[in-house]
């Protein structure tokens, strides 16, 4: 119980001390960027030099306020889950218990990206990019450990892991976003509009598809979010510039808000596989009790038999 408690304050340490991290060095990076091309045109991204440049040429570079749309809800919102598991009442919850992990190696990720986002080289970009890929992974990772699609949980959990749905969606969308930096970064992909618009088109279209079914295999809609931000920041930065790929990145935006709309509100795609009742936070011996977790047509079940009469209830028996 003490060493469980120390590792979750810890680890609310560090996720706040990560984000910390990584919200200055960004704004440090951005001031560095702007002394740097004083001389030029204002540039369109607050990064680095070097990134500036390897973002003009990559077709599938959301605008800048998508970026901070989605970082800022999500780490506001991660932030809040890691006070929420560090509190007492959830020293037994045997899924913050599993994400522990996966929550120290994320933040761990998080601050080692900050730390080469702000560097103003070509060797900075791929490290970038390859820790955003690693970090995908210990995102899946969390969004597994938290049961996040399979097991229906009490509030406030329920609505605290919405932040977890998003961080890992966009995650994967910027995997996607970044391979091109790190391609044309190694001077492995020469620039060629002719080509790479029709190609960035195709691309935007297999994400858009592998995400919905990502999104499904994990039966979380939340997943599907941070897509419509990325394909909107695509299309209202590629609408005048690339209008194929501005038109595609639109069209996918609506598509995904179509579906979100009816899928959203429901939740998930399908049932879950069962429904975690309050008592089982605090009861440090609820896996050996059945009665604690159960399915969504037994509590039915049970709902059902408050409202019979004791003669009726005999038949659910």
């Amino acid at each position: 119980m003490k060493n469980s408690s120390i590792w979750r304050i810890a680890t609310a340490v560090l996720a706040v001390g990560s984000i910390i991290y990584t919200t200055t060095s960004s704004a440090r990076s951005r001031r560095v960027g702007k002394q740097m091309q004083q001389a030029e045109s204002e540039p369109e991204f607050d990064v680095p030099a070097e990134y500036q440049n390897v973002f003009d040429r990559n077709l599938i570079i959301p605008a800048g306020w998508a970026f901070g749309v989605v970082w800022s809800t999500i780490y506001s919102g991660l932030g809040a889950m890691m006070v929420h598991q560090a509190l007492p009442g959830q020293a037994y919850n045997p899924r913050y218990q599993k994400a522990l992990p996966w929550w120290l190696t994320s933040w761990t990720l998080n601050a080692i990206f900050g730390r080469y986002f702000s560097q103003d080289d070509k060797r900075s970009v791929v490290v970038s990019d390859l820790t955003t890929k690693a970090n995908l992974v210990a995102a899946l990772g969390l969004h597994h450990a938290l049961e996040i699609g399979k097991t229906d949980v009490p509030a406030p959990e329920k609505y605290l892991r919405i932040p977890v749905s998003l961080y890992t969606g966009w995650l994967t969308a910027a995997t996607v976003v970044g391979t091109p930096d790190t391609l044309l970064t190694l001077d492995a992909w020469e620039t060629d509009d002719e080509r790479d618009v029709p190609v960035a088109a195709g691309i935007l279209g297999a994400t858009a598809g592998a995400g919905y079914l990502v999104a499904r295999q994990l039966n979380d809609p939340w997943f599907m979010l941070p897509f419509v931000a990325g394909f909107g920041g695509i299309a209202s930065r590629q609408w005048n510039r690339y209008p194929v790929v501005g038109l595609t990145a639109a069209g996918l935006a609506a598509a995904y808000v179509g579906l979100l709309a009816y899928w959203l509100p429901k939740g998930k795609f399908r049932d879950h596989d069962r429904t975690v009742l309050d008592a089982a936070v605090v009861d440090p011996d609820y896996q050996d009790n059945p009665a604690d977790v159960y399915s969504g047509l037994q509590h039915e079940t049970n709902i059902e038999r408050e409202r019979m009469t004791p003669i009726e209830a005999e038949g659910l028996d």
